[in-house]
C-alpha cells in the first residue's frame, strides 16, 4: 500500500503542468450562403442554376420576365426543377444534363426536385 501511494506521488510530482494550447476554429465559407440569391435585370437574359450536392444554387434568384432560367445537374443522381404550382418542369435532369425555362409572366414560383422533395428553390419573377 505504501509503494502505491509512494508510486502516486512520484508521478504526480514528475509531470509537468503544460499549459493547453489555443484551440482555433476554422473560418467557415459557405458556398450556399454566398450564392443564396442570384438577380437578372436584363430582360431576355439567362440565369443558371446549378444543381449540386441536393441543393440548387443559388437557393433564390430573382429575375425579370423574359428571363430564361437553366438548370444544370452536377450529381451523378437524377434531379429535376419542378414548380410546386406545376407551371414548368424541367424532368429528371442526368449528370451535366441543363433544362431551361423562360418566365414569361410576374410572380414567385416555388419549385423542388421530384425525387429528392427536400430540395426546394425560388425563383421570384418581377415586371
Amino acid at each position: 500500500m505504501v509503494l502505491l501511494l509512494g508510486g502516486y506521488i512520484y508521478t504526480q510530482r514528475g509531470a509537468k503542468y503544460q499549459a493547453p494550447s489555443p484551440v482555433t476554429s476554422p473560418e467557415i465559407n459557405s458556398a450556399e450562403e454566398a450564392t443564396s440569391e442570384a438577380s437578372s435585370n436584363q430582360e431576355g437574359s439567362e440565369v443558371m442554376v446549378e444543381i449540386s450536392n441536393f441543393t440548387f444554387v443559388p437557393k433564390t434568384i430573382t429575375v425579370k420576365v423574359g428571363t430564361t432560367v437553366t438548370f444544370t445537374n452536377k450529381d451523378s443522381v437524377g434531379h429535376s426543377a419542378t414548380a410546386d404550382d406545376g407551371s414548368f418542369d424541367t424532368g429528371v435532369l442526368s449528370q451535366n444534363e441543363s433544362g431551361s425555362v423562360t418566365f414569361s409572366k410576374a410572380g414567385t414560383f416555388a419549385y423542388h426536385c421530384t425525387p429528392h422533395p427536400n430540395m426546394q428553390a425560388t425563383v421570384v419573377v418581377e415586371e
